[in-house]
């Protein structure tokens, strides 16, 4: 399992390359210093990140005195990027990695400055080709934020007359199919993240109570309470269970990836009509069934993970071992024996008082990064409200879709009765930021039920 020493920088010159894993346990202040100095930070070769740790990185770069630009950004990364309310107005974009495909051919990566794509932009609109057919991937209404700081821009490009009249709605469906994908995405970022900090913590609290049972065979050869080894033995498990949670969000994301780009598909075709977006909105509002079962299974994965973790501080024994033993009759050298066997250092502090202070500190340390993992575990319920409210905003949908699909229904009342859901449950930066990006003429606020037009929604 990687850790958070899978996080490296690598400086070329003037530039800084970011490598492996940035999630919320790495350890960002060590590099602060040489990323301070960088006039361009690479993200290339970013794996995976989380949302705090990348969170805690911009805001490092964006306190840093003189101006930085970020280049070849992940897709994965520029999306949440996009989400800060102050990406791209300090912290330059020198450029970042979009996805383009054709027809029948799998997604390929290039890289883009947003000029360029800006560029494109104004020429054909949101939805872009690139001049050898690749479609690109995504709206370059949301692709080109940071540089054009206005939500409308470029224009939407609807090809059919249907879509052209019809734009409100169009436009509606796709920007929920988004937020439902974006925020779907970052579950999965937080759950991985999880996962990953709490195995950390696991092997450290493994490694500590390993080293104390292997030295308390010196102070007490009668001693049998060990439990390193039946701990360790649990870490598969553990590991398995978080990642199945992560797998089945994963699934989800990449589901509503592809319900948003048929709507890109579909605003593309001349002969649109109507009846093909309400169809697949109709395919979208069925799928999400799907998240009602995970919700609920991950109040059931928190659970189990949380029994097994408490396992790790059963160690009353072992503390009792060293706390009751007296020291008189430890000769210097035993002491040294101990010291070596618990990976101490073995010519200072060798006496039996100042040894057992630094033994119970161990006992500290495996308290502290027992807590770690408790809070930690608390994402997964954190991670099931969001779902559920997802769950509860289809539930509109799903409610009032066929009346709006008939005309019974103006379709303006049912986004407004989603809007309302989704604010009145905000509970997280993430879903706040992501609701602030894709739909920032709202002005609903808590507890209203009039949708109003003109002004911005701040949080």
């Amino acid at each position: 399992m990687e850790n958070q020493s899978d996080f490296e920088v690598i400086q070329e010159g003037s530039i800084s390359k970011l490598k492996g894993h940035l999630v919320d346990s790495t350890q960002l202040e060590e590099h602060a210093q040489i990323l301070s100095k960088a006039k361009e930070i690479s993200l290339k070769e970013l794996f995976s990140v989380s949302w705090l740790g990348l969170q805690r990185f911009y805001e490092m770069v964006f306190k840093f005195p003189n101006k930085t630009l970020l280049s070849d950004i992940p897709p994965h990364v520029y999306r949440i990027l996009l989400l800060l309310p102050s990406f791209g107005k300090k912290v330059g974009v020198k450029s970042f990695m979009i996805e383009v495909s054709k027809p029948n051919q799998e997604k390929k990566k290039i890289s883009m400055t947003i000029e360029k794509l800006a560029e494109i932009g104004k020429k054909q609109g949101s939805f872009a080709h690139l001049e050898d057919g690749s479609r690109i991937s995504g709206s370059l209404h949301h692709l080109c934020r940071p540089l054009f700081n206005d939500f409308k821009m470029p224009k939407k490009n609807f090809s059919s007359n249907w879509c052209k009249k019809n734009e409100g709605i169009c436009n509606f469906f796709y920007e929920y199919s988004c937020f439902m994908r974006v925020t779907l995405e970052m579950c999965s970022l937080a759950q991985d993240s999880t996962a990953r900090l709490i195995e950390e913590s696991l092997q450290q609290i493994c490694m500590r109570i390993s080293n104390l049972e292997f030295g308390v065979k010196t102070i007490d050869p009668n001693f049998s309470d060990y439990k390193s080894r039946s701990l360790m033995s649990l870490m598969p498990h553990i590991h398995e269970v978080s990642k199945s949670v992560v797998i089945g969000l994963n699934l989800s994301s990449t589901t509503f990836e592809a319900v948003s780009e048929t709507f890109e598909a579909i605003f593309l075709s001349e002969r649109m009509v109507g009846t093909e977006l309400f169809d697949q909105m109709d395919y979208f509002i069925k799928f999400t069934d799907q998240l009602t079962p995970m919700a609920r299974s991950l109040e059931d994965v928190g659970v189990e993970l949380g029994d097994n973790t408490l396992k790790y501080g059963e160690i009353s024994s072992l503390r009792k071992a060293f706390e009751t033993f007296s020291g008189r009759d430890l000769s210097e050298k035993n002491i040294a024996t101990l010291r070596r066997k618990l990976k101490m250092d073995q010519y200072t502090n060798l006496t039996w008082d100042d040894t057992l202070k630094e033994i119970q500190n161990e006992f500290k340390l495996i308290q502290n990064e027992l807590g770690r993992c408790i809070v930690a575990l608390q994402g997964f319920d954190l991670v099931r409200q969001v779902l559920e409210h997802r769950v509860g905003e289809v539930e509109i949908l799903k409610d009032h879709f066929e009346a709006v699909r008939s005309k019974e229904m103006q379709w303006e009342k049912l986004k407004e009765l989603v809007l309302i859901k989704i604010v009145d449950r905000l509970v997280t930066d993430q879903e706040k930021f992501s609701f602030a990006f894709f739909f920032p003429d709202c002005t609903i606020k808590q507890n209203e039920s009039k949708l109003l037009n003109g002004e911005t929604f701040f949080f």
